[in-house]
């Protein structure tokens, strides 16, 4: 057994095509199919049933197909890894940073590691939540920075820091100068942003939490500003982290049932082998905010 033989039955079933997969393959189509031939002898059964009009998986091939693609996505996780290693700058650090992330802790993130590895050069890209998973793995950035929750299991993640999450609406119909309760947000419609920052779950995630029905409203704002004009025109009710909200005068405190403010958590996250650099530390203590 060897990758090209996994790598044709892949292209096989995703072309349903003998000949289609062998052109995509760049290999003469008798050469594909002896060597699917030879696999499937190794494994014991057919791979595929091929007829003069068409080609499809047997119910043996449907049952492994997905652990062949494994395998191949495996051996290209591998093949990145290995050459991230063996080319990168040890000092280089890209870190991929969600809107979301506050400007004051970003600059306190750089002085951090200017004081404590001068000799660092922190490369910074702003990425939504939706990317920065997806860019970890493929080794495109370092570190990222986002708000919680994280899913990803092969990904380490420490929490850094937490802000209020603040309630804005229109002044002339709520006071400003009293906190908003949870229970307040029952049956009002709630302003989202699209769903790739991650505002829009770990919104949702406060109101299943804390078994509150949410109330979306059907349209979509681009930006957290847009969200916050949308409130203040009385559309509907937008929650915002505190070093987001530009008019602090349309927005109240937000409470739990202790009393206790609510806030919005975020987090660092990198792949376990980023603490193999010698960088590591330093990066390591400049996101830190008395948290890791």
């Amino acid at each position: 057994m060897n990758f090209q033989q996994l790598r044709f039955v892949v292209a096989v079933a995703e072309t349903h095509s003998f000949t289609s997969a062998a052109d995509l393959c760049c290999v003469t189509q008798p050469a594909l199919s002896n060597a699917i031939a030879q696999l499937e002898e190794e494994l014991g059964g057919k791979l595929f049933d091929r007829t003069t009009r068409s080609v499809a998986l047997t119910d043996f091939g449907q049952i492994l197909i997905n652990d062949i693609r494994h395998i191949i996505d495996a051996k290209s996780q591998l093949m990145v890894g290995a050459s991230e290693y063996l080319t990168r700058d040890d000092r280089n650090v890209r870190v991929g940073i969600s809107p979301l992330i506050s400007d004051d802790f970003v600059a306190a993130m750089l002085s951090r590691i200017e004081n404590l590895d001068g000799g660092l050069n922190i490369i910074l890209s702003e990425m939504n939540k939706a990317d920065i998973q997806p860019a970890l793995n493929t080794g495109q950035i370092d570190f990222g920075l986002g708000p919680e929750p994280w899913d990803e299991d092969s990904l380490v993640s420490k929490p850094i820091y937490s802000e209020p999450l603040l309630y804005v609406s229109a002044t002339q119909s709520e006071r400003t100068d009293e906190p908003a309760t949870l229970e307040t947000l029952s049956g009002k419609q709630i302003l989202l942003v699209g769903e790739d920052c991650g505002l829009s779950v770990a919104i949702r995630t406060l109101f299943h939490v804390n078994q509150i029905p949410l109330v979306e409203y059907e349209g979509k704002a681009l930006g957290y500003s847009i969200l916050e004009k949308w409130a203040q025109l009385g559309i509907g009710i937008a929650l915002l982290p505190a070093s987001k909200v530009a008019n602090v005068s349309c927005a109240r405190r937000l409470i739990n049932r202790d009393g206790a403010a609510v806030s919005i958590g975020f987090n660092a996250c990198w792949k376990p082998s980023q603490e193999l650099r010698h960088s590591f530390a330093a990066v390591k203590m400049a996101l830190q905010a008395d948290a890791l």
